[in-house]
């Protein structure tokens, strides 16, 4: 990931505190805040700007049109044997799904596999945080939820099922970081359809589609469709459907054309975790050692022309996350100008001069 030359570059304790800041001038309680905050600053770390202190903006402009609960009870609504269910009462969804990591890890401990479902919430950011917080307790984590439909069903003209991430962390023997997959279901994500659309050039024919559910080199078009294109076609709007099921209808959650992460004060998605604990099928050691065995299998395929490295999944991030709490994370000017606006406007003491 390049770094503009013009950035600057914040410590990330001090975008912390910024960011909780101006959540909790906007009524979020302080815990709650500094929660979010922390979630946010994390994406930041591991590179995923696109879920990082950039949604300041969203998050402030839904909290004051009361789209989003301040002050929700978030609670386990039912507990049996390997299952749980949590509800976010409307409110966003990373301290549910925090919740939900811990509780999927206590329920594997005891079960050998821990399934917890989230209803009733908002956003909950980068997918990676909770899988993550799995992998930190040596078991395998799973999290998927449902969003705003933006991809068609294979065949179909009309964005129905949401652009739904999926993620799997898989702990490896310390110091080495998880393995972390975190991706979307779409071919391109909306944040380069803009760059496109302001830079006024073509997209590739596989990022989007018109109204007719055509491929489109338009970007202006697919931002009036907002029909994104589905990875590999079926099977990406497969998997963006099995989604739908597991966070959406399993937990009692909106889902397709119901769905939205913000504009529904009592919580718009829902969202999926399972926890997998390694010895029910595998003594630890053995897993760690052939786990090994693996990775060093694929890192040591031969390069193709043109190729920078062989990389496992999560791992330019954790690389990433390293240098930025070095150095400080980069936020572009725009982003910078935005977030002191906010803080202005909130009158938030503003720290980013």
């Amino acid at each position: 990931m390049r770094t503009p030359v013009d950035a600057v570059r914040v410590p990330p304790d001090v975008l912390r505190r910024a960011a909780t800041a101006i959540l909790q001038a906007v009524d979020l309680e302080p815990e709650e805040a500094s929660v979010i905050a922390g979630c946010l600053v994390e994406a930041n770390l591991r590179g995923v700007d696109s879920h990082g202190v950039m949604r300041l903006r969203q998050y402030v402009d839904a909290l004051q049109r009361a789209e989003v609960n301040t002050r929700p009870n978030v609670r386990v609504l039912r507990r049996e044997g390997a299952t749980a269910l949590i509800d976010a009462a409307g409110g966003y969804g990373f301290r549910p799904m925090l919740m939900a990591a811990d509780l999927g890890v206590a329920l594997a401990g005891q079960y050998g596999i821990g399934t917890v479902g989230v209803r009733n919430s908002h956003h909950f950011g980068m997918a990676a945080l909770y899988t993550d917080r799995v992998a930190q307790a040596v078991m395998i984590g799973y999290v998927t939820t449902t969003s705003e439909p933006v991809l068609p069903p294979h065949g179909a003209m009309q964005p129905v099922l949401g652009n739904n991430p999926i993620s799997y962390a898989i702990p490896r023997r310390p110091p080495h970081p998880p393995i972390i997959l975190d991706m979307a279901l779409s071919t391109a994500a909306f944040g380069k359809i803009r760059l496109a659309a302001l830079e006024g050039r073509p997209i590739p024919p596989d990022w989007a589609l018109d109204a007719a559910g055509q491929p489109t080199t338009d970007p202006r078009e697919a931002l009036v469709t907002r029909s994104l294109a589905p990875i590999g076609g079926f099977k990406g709007a497969g998997l963006a459907l099995i989604s739908e099921v597991l966070a959406g209808v399993l937990t009692g959650s909106p889902f397709g054309l119901q769905a939205t992460a913000h504009r529904r004060r009592e919580g718009g998605v829902g969202h999926l975790l399972i926890a997998i604990d390694i010895e029910r099928f595998i003594p630890r050691v053995r897993f760690y050692d052939d786990l090994e065995t693996l990775v060093t299998q694929v890192k040591s395929a031969p390069r193709a022309e043109g190729s920078e490295g062989v990389y496992l999944p999560g791992e330019l991030e954790a690389l990433i996350a390293e240098e930025r709490r070095a150095k400080g994370i980069p936020l572009s000017p725009p982003l910078l100008a935005e977030l002191r606006a906010l803080s202005r406007q909130l009158q938030v003491p503003h720290i980013f001069e």
